[in-house]
């Protein structure tokens, strides 16, 4: 295994890992580099692995493709244009994945079109994938300021990021870590996107409710209710913790006008959590 690309692909994307293998992903990326002609086969197996219906190799592939990108220059940008996984990410989003599958996938295809130039840039077809689901109504989550640049030099020992924190937690468990600022921020634009379109149906279509876009809209909001538990019974940060009880109030009003519309009851969908203490604090301050 020791200078076979494909064999730590596959090391990297294995399913019993409980974090990304950074190790595996700087190895894979230096046998790339020394021998560009092991790439395609590397990249088949992610593709592969992207394919899979487990979450966890899914975004374990996703983060040895973004260490490709990063690190091994224009064949594996054109590879990954030519092996169709860009065409994949999008039908995989189109599928309604599992939440950080979906957000993982949005969060690169944003960079890398924006990386190669748009629409009219050395490799369009980057842009085609972002702005097919841009068309389609799917709402990018917001970029991170602190995120770094995709044409960065290789790294020798990589730097744990809170993204990293996230996923290690998502693997241990669905729903069993919090949010960030980010986050709140893109989950709120959600809600005011699925409460202008509850209000464009109006009350008296109900089946209207079974489109598409409606439905992943709310199975993302019971998600991100989930997490607002998970973040009220966790964090210490005050602001994160206000933000995070007004985003449940949101959650709960739209949530509750989609109930009433579909004239469904309620499976339990709305959380009620005390937030006098935040309500307290903002006053004081």
């Amino acid at each position: 295994m020791a200078n076979d690309a494909a064999a730590w692909a596959e090391r990297a994307t294995n399913d019993m890992l409980t974090a990304p293998d950074w190790d595996s992903n700087i190895e894979l990326c230096d046998i790339i580099n020394m021998d560009t002609s092991q790439a395609n086969e590397a990249v088949n197996v992610l593709k592969k692995q992207l394919g899979s219906t487990n979450p966890r190799v899914q975004i374990l592939a996703l983060y040895a493709l973004e260490s490709l990108s990063k690190n091994c220059g224009e064949n594996v940008y054109q590879l990954i244009a030519d092996c169709d996984i860009l065409t994949d990410m999008v039908e995989i989003v189109k599928e309604k994945p599992d939440l950080n599958v979906r957000e993982k996938i949005l969060s690169l295809l944003d960079i890398w079109q924006e990386a190669f130039g748009g629409r009219g840039g050395q490799y369009p077809q980057y842009y085609n994938a972002y702005s097919e689901l841009k068309s389609a109504g799917i709402e990018f989550p917001p970029r991170m300021q602190s995120s770094p640049p995709l044409f960065t030099p290789p790294q020798t020992q990589p730097v744990p990021s809170d993204e990293d924190a996230a996923f290690q937690a998502m693997l241990l468990g669905d729903d069993a870590y919090s949010l960030s600022m980010e986050e709140i921020l893109s989950a709120e634009g959600l809600v005011d996107v699925l409460m202008d379109m509850l209000g464009a149906l109006g009350p008296g279509n109900p089946e209207g409710l079974k489109e598409e876009l409606i439905v992943d809209l709310v199975e993302q909001s019971r998600t991100y209710q989930r997490r607002v538990m998970t973040l009220v019974n966790t964090t210490t940060d005050e602001e994160l913790l206000c933000k995070g009880l007004a985003l449940n109030d949101n959650l709960q009003l739209v949530l509750q006008h989609h109930d009433d519309m579909s004239s469904v009851p309620s499976n339990g969908s709305s959380m009620t959590i005390d937030n006098s203490s935040c309500s307290a604090s903002q006053q004081q301050s």
